[in-house]
């Protein structure tokens, strides 16, 4: 005989999905945003969401595409993607402050074709259950811009806050060259969860910027207690 608990959780999705069919679609794969909402998370919800997400992180997957000086010119074209650390600009916040080396592929890719991307999922903290498919990722891209010299002490006070080891990196430490740079936005696309649960879609980088991530932690709260029903 099922337990009260699988009893519960059985009814608390039956009614989430019958509200997501009452309600119109999530905005996905590009459709129109206004007036639409997904279960409660509108266009703005969503952008708040979305800075949330660049806040809390610290680390996505650079992704450049690849020049004609590796392996000949054949792989010239082919999409190139890795790990890297960032943290959320303290001058610009929602902008990924990176510390990268020259001798990274990626680098070496946008001074050619300075054309990037970087994805962002959020990674469960201990004692949370994740699922990489239901729990909130973004696309934010872009450009990679050199950091202005004013701002590089305040930029590595910032980097090292967040990723300590970073200090060993910072440029003049005698490692590799390693530079600042900002990932200048252009586009964002965010994928909150499920469709018509959640929003998916694209977010326009105004309302993005114009999020205030802190005023969006209860929603965000509320947002994670949706993911835990549809796991």
């Amino acid at each position: 005989m099922p337990s009260l608990r699988t009893l519960a959780l059985t009814v608390s999705v039956a009614l989430l999905s019958a509200t997501a069919l009452a309600l119109p679609a999530a905005p996905c794969h590009g459709h129109a945003h206004n007036g639409v909402t997904a279960l409660g998370e509108t266009h703005e919800q969503a952008a708040g969401l979305a800075r949330n997400l660049v806040k809390n992180t610290g680390v996505g997957t650079l992704m450049t595409v690849m020049n004609a000086d590796k392996k000949d010119g054949t792989l010239e074209g082919y999409p190139f993607g890795s790990m890297d650390y960032y943290v959320d600009d303290c001058e610009t916040p929602g902008t990924p402050l990176m510390l990268l080396s020259h001798l990274q592929i990626n680098v070496q890719n946008a001074k050619s074709l300075n054309r990037v991307s970087l994805a962002i999922r959020k990674l469960p903290v201990e004692g949370e259950r994740g699922n990489p498919m239901i729990d909130p990722r973004l696309t934010l891209l872009g450009h990679l811009v050199p950091l202005d010299a004013a701002k590089r002490d305040r930029a590595a006070k910032c980097f090292v806050e967040k990723h300590p080891e970073a200090k060993w990196w910072l440029p003049g430490s005698g490692f590799h060259d390693f530079k600042w740079y900002h990932l200048e936005i252009k586009e964002i696309y965010y994928v909150g969860g499920f469709g018509g649960i959640h929003y998916i879609g694209w977010i326009d980088t105004e309302t993005y910027y114009e999020a205030e991530a802190s005023h969006h932690q209860e929603h965000e709260k509320e947002h994670s207690q949706l993911r835990f029903l549809t796991q």
